[in-house]
This record gives C-alpha cells, sequence and structure tokens, in this order.
C-alpha cells in the first residue's frame, strides 16, 4: 500500500539523515563538489550524509555503500545523481525515504520524449509515497547562509543560475533563510514551497525567480495564505512577450494577451512583480529591513540640490507624493542650512551641514520628526570619502533609532568607500539607482494598499442556470437572442425583445415595443451582424415589415439553415455611454473578465482592464478606475456622471457567471453596454456567448 506523502517541508530542510546516490570521489566532476557542499549543510545541523556508489567505501571520510538498500537507518532526503533517475527512485521508495532531489536532466525540458520520463518519475513518486524535488534541479537547497537579526527572504527559483544573484545577497547583509531551486515541478512546485515559508516567524517575504506556474488553483491557494499572513511573494516572472493562446470571434479574445492575464491575477493577489533580477534583490530585502510606514509622504534628503530636483522628477513620474514640509520644519531646517538652499521638499543640505559636527543628524531628525513625513530617502551620490562617512554613519543612526522608515540610495559606482561599508553593515534598505528607488518603493506601497483591502475570493460551485444545460452542450456560438437568454439569468438588464419568424409577429411586436424599434437577423450563424448590413437602428412602426423581410433574406444567406432563427425585435435603448463587459476563458488562469470603454477605446487603444475570476467588488471597482477612458464615466467636459455602481454591479455578475459555468464558456461578450446617468442602471444592447470546443 502507497505511504500518504510528507507534506510537512521540515523534514526537508532539516533532514537528520540524506543519502546521496551517484556520489564520487573524482574532483573533476561536479558530483563531487555537490557531495561537499550536502556534507557541509549537514555538518553544521547535525546530520548525516551516506554516499551510494558500487566501488566505493568512503569519500573523504563520508560512509559510501553498494546500494541504496545497505545504508543503515532511514533516510529522510535522497539525492539522485545518476543517469537512470527512475531506477534511482525505485530504491529511494524501497528505502522509505520520504524526499528525493533528483539533480538529473533530459526530462520536460528536452521535449515530449523527456516528458513522458517526467511522468513515470511523478509515478513512482506519487504511488510510492515520496515527495520529489525536481527533476533537473540542483543542490541548492543545501546551501549555507550566515544568521543575520531580523527578518529574511525565502528564495524560490526554477533556475538555480538565476537565484545565485540573490543568495548573494548576503555579502549585503540581506538575511537569506532558504533556497528551493525547483527545477522542472514534477511534485513539489512553487505553491508548495510559498506556503511553507509564510509558516516560518523570521521570513518577512519570498522573492522567486518564475518561468511558468504548474497550478493556478495552488498557486492562488499560497498568494491567499501569504497575503492573510502579511508577507509578499516578490517576483521575476518570464514571458511578458507571449501571445495569447488563440484568437476567437468575439472581442474579448482578442483584447487579452496571456502576460496581460498574469498581470491581472498578481494584482488580485498581492503578488509583486518585478523585472530584473536587481529589483527582485532590492525591493525583497526591502520588505525585511522596512517596517510598515504610517502613510506614503516622502521627504527626500539630499547634498546637492541637482540630486533632489532629480528626485523629484523621478518621484512624480513614479507616483510617488512628497508633501511640503511645515513651517515649523523649514525654520528649523533654516538654522543650519543657508536661505539659498531648498528646505521644503526636497531638502538640500549642500554639504554645509556636513562639514559641522552633529548638524547632519539633527536636519535628519527634524525631517523624521516632521508630521507630513512617513519615509525618508537620502540619494548619494558621487561624494568625497572624508564627507561619505558622516553621511552614512548619521543615516545608519537613524535608520536603528526607528522613528520611521529610512532608505538610502547608494549611486555612486564606487563601493569600496567606508561609507558604503558603514551603509551595509549598518543594514540600511539601500537602492543602487534613483529609478530602481522609485519603483522599488512605489511597488512596496502597493503592497501594503492592496492588504488594505484584500479578501478571499472563494469560488463557486460549476452550475448551469436551469433549462439550460442542453444549449450550453454543443460547442460554437449562440444566437444573440440566446447568448442574452443565458445572461439575462446571472442580471444582465437587456431592452425587451422579441424573437420573431414572421412578418405579422415582428410588427405585433413592433406594436408593443415602441414606436421605433431596433430589428437585427438573429441566429449562431449570423456573427458580426452590424458588418453584414443586418442590423437597423430607430425602424419607424410604417417600415417594420419591409425591413423584416430584407433582414430575413439577409440572414438566411448569411446563416444558412442551421445558424439562422429569424429577426429579432427590440425597444430602442436609451442614450449612454458606452462600454464593453466580457470574459475568455484563459488555457492557464481561467475566466477573465475584461472591462473597457467602447469605440476607439477598445478598437483602437486597446484600452481595457482585466480580472481572473471571481471577482470582488473592490476588483470591479478598480476596474471601472482603471482605463483611461473613465474620466468620461466620471463627468468630463459636461457630462453627466454614470452610473458606477450599477456597472460595478453587472461586472460582478458577469464574474459569477464566468465562474459557475467555467469550462462550458470560451467567451462571452457584452457589447456595447450603455450606462445611464447616476441612479438610472445600465443596460446591454448585445451579447454573444461562444461555447468551449469539445
Amino acid at each position: 500500500m502507497a505511504r500518504t506523502p510528507e507534506t510537512d517541508l521540515s523534514l526537508f530542510f532539516h533532514p537528520r539523515t540524506i543519502a546521496v546516490i551517484g556520489a564520487t570521489d573524482d574532483k573533476r566532476k561536479p558530483g563531487y563538489a555537490l557531495l561537499k557542499k550536502v556534507k557541509a549543510r549537514a555538518d553544521r545541523d547535525g546530520a548525516t550524509v551516506y554516499g551510494v556508489n558500487p566501488r566505493l567505501t568512503d569519500i573523504d571520510g563520508i560512509a559510501c555503500f553498494p546500494t541504496l538498500a545497505e545504508v543503515p537507518g532511514e533516510i529522510d532526503v535522497a539525492v539522485i545523481m545518476i543517469g537512470d533517475a527512475e531506477a534511482g527512485l525505485r530504491d529511494v521508495v524501497a528505502k522509505g525515504a520520504r524526499f528525493a532531489v533528483i539533480f538529473t536532466a533530459g526530462f520536460r525540458e528536452v521535449g515530449e520524449a523527456g516528458a513522458k520520463r517526467e511522468e513515470e518519475l511523478a509515478a513512482i513518486a506519487r504511488d510510492g509515497g515520496v515527495r520529489l524535488f525536481g527533476p533537473n534541479t540542483n543542490v541548492n537547497a543545501f546551501e549555507m547562509f550566515p544568521e543575520t537579526d531580523g527578518k529574511k527572504l525565502a528564495l524560490v527559483t526554477q533556475s538555480g543560475h538565476q537565484g545565485r544573484p540573490i543568495a548573494q545577497g548576503v555579502e549585503l547583509g540581506i538575511g537569506v533563510k532558504y533556497w528551493a531551486p525547483t527545477g522542472n515541478e514534477a511534485d513539489l512546485e512553487f505553491a508548495d514551497f510559498v506556503e511553507y515559508f509564510v509558516d516560518i516567524d523570521d521570513v518577512s517575504v519570498v522573492a522567486a525567480y518564475i518561468e511558468g506556474f504548474k497550478s493556478i488553483d495552488r498557486l492562488r491557494g499560497a498568494a491567499e495564505k501569504a497575503a492573510r499572513a502579511g508577507k509578499p511573494i516578490v517576483l521575476v516572472k518570464i514571458g511578458r512577450t507571449e501571445a495569447g493562446q488563440r484568437m476567437a470571434m468575439a472581442h474579448t479574445g482578442h483584447l487579452t494577451g496571456s502576460d496581460d492575464v498574469t498581470n491581472a491575477f498578481f494584482r488580485q493577489y498581492g503578488i509583486v512583480r518585478v523585472d530584473d533580477l536587481d529589483e527582485l534583490l532590492e525591493t525583497a530585502a526591502l520588505f525585511t529591513r522596512l517596517k510598515r510606514p504610517g502613510g506614503e509622504g516622502l521627504c527626500v534628503y539630499a547634498i546637492s540640490g541637482g540630486t533632489g530636483a532629480h528626485m523629484a522628477d523621478l518621484c512624480a513620474w513614479g507616483g510617488l507624493t512628497l508633501p511640503t514640509l511645515t513651517e515649523e520644519s523649514q525654520q528649523k531646517l533654516r538654522e543650519a542650512i543657508p536661505d539659498y538652499l531648498t528646505v521644503s521638499n526636497p531638502v538640500d543640505n549642500g554639504a554645509q551641514v556636513v562639514r559641522k559636527g552633529g548638524l547632519n543628524k539633527q536636519c535628519i531628525d527634524i525631517c523624521l520628526d516632521d508630521p507630513n513625513v512617513d519615509i525618508l530617502v537620502c540619494p548619494i551620490t558621487g561624494i568625497l570619502p572624508s564627507m561619505s562617512q558622516v553621511v552614512a554613519g548619521d543615516i545608519v543612526d537613524a535608520y536603528k533609532e526607528a522613528k520611521k522608515p529610512v532608505i538610502v540610495i547608494w549611486g555612486s559606482p564606487v563601493t569600496d568607500e567606508e561609507g558604503y561599508r558603514i551603509l551595509v553593515e549598518g543594514g540600511v534598505p539601500m537602492f543602487r539607482s534613483f529609478r530602481s528607488f522609485v519603483v522599488g518603493l512605489r511597488r512596496y506601497l502597493d503592497y501594503w494598499r492592496f492588504l488594505e483591502r484584500f479578501e478571499a475570493r472563494p469560488r463557486s460551485e460549476p452550475r448551469i442556470p436551469s433549462g439550460f444545460e442542453t444549449m450550453l452542450a454543443g460547442s460554437g456560438a449562440l444566437s444573440e437572442y440566446d447568448s442574452a437568454s443565458l445572461a439575462a439569468q446571472y442580471g444582465v438588464p437587456f431592452p425587451m425583445s422579441a424573437l420573431c419568424e414572421t412578418e405579422e409577429q415582428a410588427v405585433e411586436a413592433a406594436a408593443r415595443l415602441g414606436d421605433t424599434v431596433v430589428m437585427k437577423a438573429c441566429g449562431s450563424g449570423v456573427l458580426h451582424k452590424t458588418d453584414a448590413g443586418l442590423v437597423r437602428v430607430g425602424v419607424p412602426s410604417d417600415q417594420v415589415a419591409a425591413t423584416f423581410r430584407a433582414l430575413d433574406e439577409g440572414g438566411r444567406a448569411h446563416g444558412g439553415d442551421a445558424g439562422y432563427d429569424g429577426v429579432l425585435v427590440q425597444a430602442l435603448a436609451p442614450d449612454g455611454e458606452e462600454v464593453i463587459v466580457g470574459f475568455s476563458d484563459d488555457p492557464q488562469f481561467g475566466p477573465v473578465v475584461l472591462f473597457g470603454l467602447g469605440g476607439v477605446f477598445v478598437e483602437v487603444l486597446k484600452d481595457v482592464a482585466l480580472r481572473v475570476a471571481p471577482l470582488t467588488r473592490a476588483d470591479a471597482e478598480e476596474m471601472v478606475r482603471e482605463v483611461k477612458g473613465f474620466p468620461l464615466l466620471d463627468g468630463a467636459r459636461g457630462r453627466p456622471k454614470a452610473d458606477v455602481d450599477a456597472l460595478v454591479d453587472l461586472i460582478l455578475n458577469v464574474s459569477r457567471m464566468a465562474d459557475e459555468t467555467r469550462g462550458r464558456i470560451a467567451e462571452f461578450d457584452l457589447n456595447p453596454i450603455r450606462v445611464r446617468p447616476a441612479g438610472q442602471g445600465v443596460v446591454a444592447l448585445d451579447a454573444l456567448v461562444v461555447r468551449t470546443s469539445v
């Protein structure tokens, strides 16, 4: 009977016994160095290491056995470094080890044949109750990091090489707790390690380099757990240029690229995306060294007016707030800083105070004591070594006093100065460029904003409204009438309408629906009706019969016998701002909800907002305000303010529809929707459901 797989990773990171299958005494081979790394970590932790090699009995004092079965006692972690990884894993299962690390490559990364080998590995591990790390990984999980005070980062990388610069952050005094290079993730995946790391008290942030996610549901759960713990995930995610997986009939499919969806998901779950490894290290380190600020007011304390002006420009670009210091603070600063230098914020000390004992620290304290200031940044470019020691020492003192968060920018290319050493040893949060600081701090502040509004997003059980099971059982597009009927089950409002098969029915329907009506050829084969000339708006009652005949003829020609149902007669909708709402089924993330303003904003500017279903109300509100055209809904240029609350309700209804029908609908469009003035609601004028191909 298969054992239950061990899910607590504590035994992996703190094993009592480790066996290295394929250990070697050949110093020319990487296996020797890797064995020594494992042994060094084991010695520190009081663990025992064994080698497995049929021709050796000892490797530099490490006991070696012909087979794993002959290794005495229980094995917690086995490292497989032989070409026949499958055979090695079977031996691990037979031995009853808890974890296996497969260093061996040649699996999914080499193509279809390798993928099949990897599937076999996963099956062997699963059936044998062994948790598998890799394959195509390394033993960097056994890396030793120096003990440091304070909070630390934990590192997860799908590339050992890309994780190395982050691990080397220890040279800057950044605390690193663990490193998990996950490789191909045949079993254990990114989410497993995130969930483990956020439970560790002295880990405050998870830093990661990711190429792809194995399971979005597992990622969702891990991200929610991290958010509840207030511990951010900061990552580099490659694949920004990946094209969308397909193009489809509805607007939504054309407007959602896979990387746009990734960014939307990250925003919803508080995952902080950075662009390169330098940003990853600096931003993650910020979360280990900086307490949560009381607000976002930033004071720039510089040694140069040019530096202050440059910082002010970049802060404005990055959306950072530089409040004016109070008159009281400015008067106090004036006692030390000459009149021709700026003290309102940025503060330019002109190097005057640095040369006078104690004044520089006094000025820093004045800035920190100002009620408008929540964070202090001290940018340092090229500076005389004699001055850098004073500046650095004062910054370190201010940081350690912890009145308010203090950050330094060391912009000089010279790092062998005493000032730099003082800052590193003092543990002050540090950036190496003005721009990276602005981007990093903005992301840092955005994370705390996210936590203020965070709420879990429980998924609905899949369900189809009663009476619509057969309609959704097929594939391809539904007619506008059927699409609207389904959407109406989720609270989407439409104008009154009737589907008419005869001229007489059309005339009768028009008499009930108003003096003028909208008429459309309708059917699953009648797509892009406007382009085909099969829509008439404002048809008066005396022209309904003739219009029916024209649309009926065109609809039959366009849709064919199976794709044409009749003519839809619809009440004329009131005016309003036109928007689009819909969703498409992303192959990785599932249903993705889209919102955008109509017309040129969607067709040309692609001005849309995306979120992954299910949505919270905060998500929907953000979507509406996120698009560049939002001022048109907010009363720009004399327009009445639109009914944004009703629009948010509609987006939430579409999200619920997307979540409950997931797997059955490939795409859904409401285009256009008219948003009426505040208090008057919204109305959808057209709908299109494209069922998932079976």
